[in-house]
């Protein structure tokens, strides 16, 4: 059985890929980008689904320096750095992923911009979106 691997700061991907996509994928989820390698040093996985927002993930376990980014972007504010990186998250965990050498499928639930998608393909190749938890699109997403 293919392995997908969820990650997300909540439970509810996981859920959903449980309930709906069991019987294409054995489902594992990562809370964060160290927690996903190490899960994917261990055993690999044929596919991502991903959260891109990680509001409920603790800040020290984010990807992304705060400070940096409230300096470089935001005119010192960690408010405003600390919001960014949290809705930003899961296209930064997958940068960090296609950084380590995993180029499987990625795909997330989230209504991008047709221009941004293109430049999250552009950037690390076979990624996806769907607006909302639809199994059948996500399952024939994944199974590219």
């Amino acid at each position: 059985m293919r392995r997908l691997l969820v990650i997300e700061d909540g439970s509810e991907y996981s859920d959903f890929a449980r309930l709906y996509l069991a019987d294409e994928f054995e489902v594992t989820t990562a809370r964060s980008a160290s927690e996903a390698l190490r899960m994917l040093a261990a055993e690999s996985a044929d596919a991502f689904l991903f959260d891109l927002r990680f509001d409920r993930a603790e800040p020290g376990t984010l990807v992304g320096d705060v400070d940096a980014t409230a300096r470089r972007l935001f005119g010192g504010d960690r408010g405003r750095a600390l919001r960014y990186l949290q809705d930003q998250q899961g296209a930064l965990i997958l940068a960090e992923l296609r950084s380590a050498g995993h180029a499987q499928p990625a795909v997330f639930v989230h209504d991008f911009p047709e221009r941004r998608l293109a430049n999250l393909r552009q950037l690390y190749g076979s990624v996806a979106a769907v607006a909302s938890f639809d199994a059948r699109a996500i399952g024939a997403l994944l199974s590219r």
